[in-house]
């Protein structure tokens, strides 16, 4: 009743976060987002389980080809052009409510506005590793009973 009274609202918790439900606030990052996940859930990630490694956009590429060597997937990418920071931080918070486990990012120096500001490119490529169990089961056939084998007709 107090909540109500002093125009409180209820945020969620840790015992009330669902994976995939957005728990952080991370502003117009939604709007780019490009999901890669072909409509898979995402896995229940916290924040301090989101690794970003910070790579030259000459390895951007190759670090990327590398995780997925190692058995991670891409499940998200954010390619903005933008004359403002684009703090990888927020992009942590976003990763974490799309299950990612790893951000590979870069961002340069892209063209000069006619205001004289620099605007810069930025890219995140958000991975994750699934776990054994979030592989599906390959579906079992039964199998046939042999056949024997035709011998023709008998012989009277």
């Amino acid at each position: 009743m107090a909540p109500v009274l002093f125009s409180c609202a209820l945020t969620p918790n840790v015992n009330t976060r669902i994976a995939g439900q957005p728990w952080n606030y991370y502003g117009d990052l939604g709007s780019v987002y490009q999901d890669q996940t072909r409509g898979a859930k995402a896995r229940l990630v916290w924040l301090d389980q989101v690794n970003f490694q910070r790579v030259d956009q000459s390895a951007f590429q190759k670090t990327v080809e590398s995780f997925l060597k190692q058995g991670y997937r891409k499940i998200g990418l954010i390619a903005v052009r933008s004359p403002r920071f684009v703090d990888p931080f927020e992009i942590k918070k976003l990763a974490a409510d799309r299950g990612a486990n790893v951000i590979v990012g870069c961002w340069f120096a892209g063209y000069q506005t006619r205001t004289g500001l620099w605007s810069y490119k930025y890219w995140y490529q958000l991975l994750d590793k699934p776990s054994p169990a979030d592989k599906p089961a390959a579906p079992q056939v039964p199998l046939a009973a042999p056949t024997p084998p035709n011998r023709g007709s008998p012989l009277y």
